[in-house]
């Protein structure tokens, strides 16, 4: 299975590595090293947040580098890109790019810019079949509008961008969704000890819903809670998100309820910059331990006496 991920400055190395791999059936090595010098480290270390990774379990398999420009406040760039050969034309390199222009979206960005050189055929194709417009440019080649010495003596470039709609929110039939309300806490705790068969409303006070309301959420259908994600952002660690209460009503377990209602929970939190959502549960608790690894989570080893004695726990981590 590939996973996508954030990037991290770790990367780097593997991602230079993985450049002058891939690219040597078509440069000699000494073209493919000097590819590898368009992705510096400093790419990785400032914009590892905007950047992607795809990996299995043999390692990173492609990638995608880019950020949100500080001098334009509606783009975003596209800077450099890889796929393992085994893997080109298999829809890799568009999954990557979707992923980066939800992201971009979400923060805000409306465009999306990338150039490559005249002679890449195969990228300009599939720049134009992922939406991208080609600019004008100084003059023409082929029929393709080139940038002359765009990035330097004899570095002609062709330039594309591509517009982004808003953000579309997400829904799944036949519920409806929305932000939770104060007044949504005697609801939810009214009956979420039915739902677990045990007393587990004593695990969730009021102040999480008076006080991250904004940030939790509430699925209903035809007017009755269906499930809801108590969540909040982390004040203390500003890359963080933190979901802490979640349920789903017996009635619609096992219908994407869960899942829809925490993906909606990281289209949030994305949108507000977090980069890491967190979350625990008890050792005994084998569904959610399932529920979270299928979601991308990672889980810990059991943490003794983590909410104190004899209450121990399991923590889960995913990047978004």
């Amino acid at each position: 299975m590939h996973d996508v991920r954030r990037a991290r400055t770790t990367d780097h190395t593997t991602l230079v590595e993985c450049v002058q791999r891939w690219w040597g059936d078509s440069r000699t090595p000494e073209q493919s090293r000097e590819l590898s010098l368009l992705l510096p480290r400093l790419f990785l270390q400032h914009f590892a947040d905007t950047s992607l990774v795809l990996e299995d379990e043999t390692g990173v398999r492609a990638f995608l580098v880019g950020f949100h420009s500080a001098d334009h406040a509606h783009e975003a760039y596209i800077h450099f890109v890889g796929v393992d050969p085994a893997l080109r034309k298999k829809g890799v390199a568009r999954r990557l790019y979707t992923a980066f222009f939800e992201h971009a979206a979400a923060a805000g960005r409306t465009e999306v810019r990338a150039v490559t050189s005249p002679q890449n055929t195969g990228s300009i194709a599939f720049h134009q079949a992922m939406g991208f417009e080609l600019e004008a440019g100084d003059r023409e080649v082929d029929g393709l509008p080139v940038h002359s010495d765009y990035d330097g003596p004899d570095q002609d470039r062709v330039a594309f961008r591509r517009k982004l709609g808003a953000p579309q929110a997400r829904t799944l039939e036949p519920f409806t969704t929305r932000a939770a309300v104060p007044r949504d806490f005697d609801t939810v705790v009214g009956v979420v000890d039915d739902w677990w068969g045990r007393a587990a409303s004593r695990d969730l006070t009021r102040v999480f819903v008076n006080h991250f309301h904004d940030t939790s959420l509430i699925a209903e259908r035809d007017g009755e809670l269906a499930g809801f994600v108590i969540g909040f952002l982390s004040p203390s660690h500003p890359d963080e998100a933190y979901i802490h209460f979640t349920g789903v009503a017996p009635a619609w377990r096992r219908s994407g309820l869960g899942s829809f209602l925490y993906e909606r929970f990281f289209d949030m939190a994305r949108a507000n910059g977090r980069t890491v959502v967190k979350a625990i549960t008890s050792p005994q608790n084998d569904r959610s331990i399932a529920f979270h690894s299928a979601l991308g989570f990672t889980p810990s080893d059991p943490i003794a006496d983590y909410d104190g004695p004899a209450l121990d726990r399991v923590t889960f981590r995913r990047e978004l």
